[in-house]
């Protein structure tokens, strides 16, 4: 009896249930559902060993139903992005059976409504900092169905039908990637940024719209030097010589702002060191802490380029309001159009370091604020009671800022003149009538 009895489970044993058999599609659709997260949160460079655990399996499971990290990031491509995409969204764009600001309008509405997600976005923009195979395939994709039948039904609308077998200009095709990317950066505003856009974006897609449509057509410009932006240069080599204190902090700094744009604010502290050719404890001696590294670059990088009269230069009443905008947004353009500004940026976003939230709100006080209150003042608004005259001043603000996301980001060029693209931006917003205010038609809620 003794020798049955301990043979036998234990009151405990009999009573844990047994955990269920997950079938393979199930556990390979759990696995997606967590990795898509995963990267959301951490980025590419997150280690599959971790997703394993967080999914409360062993890494070699993890492998059998995705046999490199790789296959799981395509697979994560797929589902996110190329699952999305739909294919009555060309179709629908080129009905011209129905006015086309109503298109634009039904379209954007119904895209912000696919991608507006938190995981989409922090994926697409982790994927364009760490150069994962996601940005390129997808934009080609979005050239072909959306942005290049945008051009052409923009040329019939404008009664410009004979000329549909002319190639498109790089003017037309930067003009519907500034429609584009002035949408899609308040899904930045929010996802990255952690800023608060409004709810209903009905009327601000059909600001946007209407900006668009108000530029009216016409031959393209003869070609201009494109503006160049200062890049960063090779890394230094490690010290040669003893140093000046003065000369060493400078040399730190300088590798911080290469390092943090290449890697994030997740980057360490002792990497940092070996790169610099110095050892740990004499890094800390000039900054004692992470935070106070971050600081000195967010000073070098950004208030350092913060010119002090944009404020005011905004607010002249004495210079016409499309002058004003264009020539801010072309010095503007310079200071920003960069490898460190933008990526560190977008990086400081993704990872919750607070100089976007510090920037951001000068931004809003000396530049969104003041081009507001210029558009109230010039009577292209209906009322000045709500937000829509902010929303329109942030909408400018993204399309611009959004060319040098696609720069530094993504690895695409601006198609033709800055200063062009930077006029139209402009006049697309003073060309907007009165009389519109986005909502009639386009309210529908995402």
């Amino acid at each position: 009896m003794v020798a049955k009895a301990s043979k036998s489970r234990t009151g405990d044993e009999a009573a844990a249930p047994r955990r269920p058999r997950i079938a393979a599609a199930d556990r390979e659709r759990m696995i997606l559902s967590e990795a898509i997260r995963f990267f959301a949160e951490e980025g590419f460079d997150g280690q599959l060993r971790v997703l394993a655990a967080r999914l409360g399996i062993t890494h070699s499971v993890l492998f059998r139903h995705f046999p490199s990290k790789d296959a799981l990031i395509a697979r994560v491509y797929q589902d996110v992005y190329v699952r999305r995409m739909r294919p009555e969204w060309a179709a629908s764009l080129c009905d011209r059976s129905t006015p086309l600001d109503d298109r634009l309008g039904a379209f954007y509405r119904d895209y912000t409504d696919a991608i507006f997600h938190r995981d989409w976005i922090r994926l697409f923009m982790f994927a364009g900092l760490k150069g994962v195979d996601i940005n390129a395939p997808y934009l080609a994709l979005l050239r072909d169905t959306v942005l290049l039948p945008i051009c052409i039904e923009y040329r019939v609308a404008s009664n410009d039908r004979g000329s549909l077998d002319r190639p498109l200009s790089d003017r037309e095709i930067e003009r519907a990637l500034g429609l584009h990317g002035r949408i899609f950066y308040l899904a930045i505003r929010k996802f990255v940024y952690g800023l608060t856009i409004p709810e209903n974006l009905g009327g601000t897609i059909g600001d946007a719209v209407a900006a668009f449509l108000s530029v009216q057509p016409d031959a393209p410009p003869e070609a201009t030097p494109r503006l160049t932006s200062a890049t960063l240069g090779a890394a230094e080599a490690g010290p040669r010589r003893r140093m000046p204190p003065h000369e060493r902090e400078r040399f730190i700094v300088d590798e911080a702002v290469r390092f943090f744009a290449e890697h994030g604010m997740a980057g360490q502290m002792r990497e940092l060191a070996r790169r610099l050719g110095v050892t740990h404890p004499l890094l800390y001696r000039y900054f004692p802490t992470k935070a106070a590294l971050i600081e000195r670059v967010y000073e070098e990088v950004y208030l350092d380029r913060w010119n002090a009269d944009w404020e005011a230069s905004l607010r002249d009443p004495s210079r016409p309001l499309s002058e004003r905008l264009t020539t801010f947004y072309i010095q503007y353009s310079k200071a920003i159009d960069r490898y460190e500004w933008i990526r560190i940026f977008v990086f400081a976003g993704l990872h919750q370091v607070d100089i976007c939230a510090r920037y951001l709100d000068l931004v809003r006080r000396q530049i969104i604020e003041p081009v507001a209150d210029a558009l109230r003042a010039q009577r292209l608004l209906r009322s000045s009671a709500d937000d829509r005259a902010l929303e329109i001043a942030w909408g400018l603000h993204g399309q611009i800022v959004y060319i040098a996301i696609r720069r530094w980001i993504y690895g695409l060029e601006p198609q033709g003149s800055l200063d062009r693209i930077i006029e139209d931006a402009v006049a697309g917003v003073i060309g907007m009538a009165p009389c519109h205010t986005g909502t009639a038609k386009s309210s529908t809620p995402i």
